[in-house]
């Protein structure tokens, strides 16, 4: 007998013969539950050993892609069978079970993989944003990391401007200076021009290097 998870329930249970293709055939039990679609073949004893009952198929049922049954109306003594179709390690499964009454079962395992399909897209959904929370929640402890140490200096006369870190220490301990951006008197007085070709002049120039002429040291 399979083993049941918790909230496993057992439906359906018939001793049966699988049939796969047209040659193998085994002896077994077909167990249907509201989670899955089970086969046991039968145990065999022998003179020497004795061969246990095994799982030969065991499908969730939101797996299966296809469930029909065969009931034949006027031969008597032809077979009944179920037909379940699914997809097990990339290969395409076709079992044929000879029951008693295989349109019952068709019909209880279609009632059942409604409900099984639309759990799996709830749990799905779960483990989804679940799964989104973690890498928003890791993405913004990385960004607080990176912002542990950072020190700001100084004040700005001007409401909207922003303050420049001068002063980083990272994790391992060691300190990293960042220069300040010139004051905004220095950038005024840097921008010297010649009074008679308007060649841009540093400080330190006392004749204009585009036309020669002295600079006059009032107008620096």
């Amino acid at each position: 007998m399979p083993i049941y998870e918790v909230d496993e329930h057992e439906l359906m249970k018939e001793e049966c013969v699988l049939r796969e293709g047209e040659a193998e055939i085994q002896d077994g039990t077909l167990y249907l539950t509201d989670k899955r679609i089970i086969y046991e073949i039968k145990g065999k004893r022998g003179f020497i050993r004795a061969a246990p009952p095994k799982i030969y198929m065991d499908v969730r049922l939101f797996e299966l892609k296809n469930v029909s049954s065969a009931v034949p109306k006027l031969k008597l003594f032809t077979k009944k069978f179920l037909t379940v179709e699914f997809e097990k390690d990339g290969q395409e499964k076709r079992y044929e079970f000879a029951l008693k009454d295989p349109s019952k079962w068709d019909d209880e395992i279609k009632r059942w993989i409604s409900d099984a399909r639309k759990h799996q897209e709830e749990t799905e959904k779960r483990k989804s944003e679940e799964e989104y929370r973690k890498q928003v929640e890791m993405a913004n402890a990385r960004s607080t990391k990176q912002n542990i140490g950072m020190a700001y200096f100084g004040t700005t006369p001007a409401k909207d401007q922003k303050q420049s870190p001068t002063h980083i220490e990272s994790e391992t301990g060691n300190e990293e200076v960042i220069q300040e951006a010139p004051a905004l008197e220095t950038m005024k007085s840097l921008g010297l021009k010649c009074e008679y070709c308007g060649h841009e002049l540093s400080p330190d120039d006392k004749y204009c290097p585009n036309c020669g002429k002295k600079v006059n040291p009032k107008k620096k």
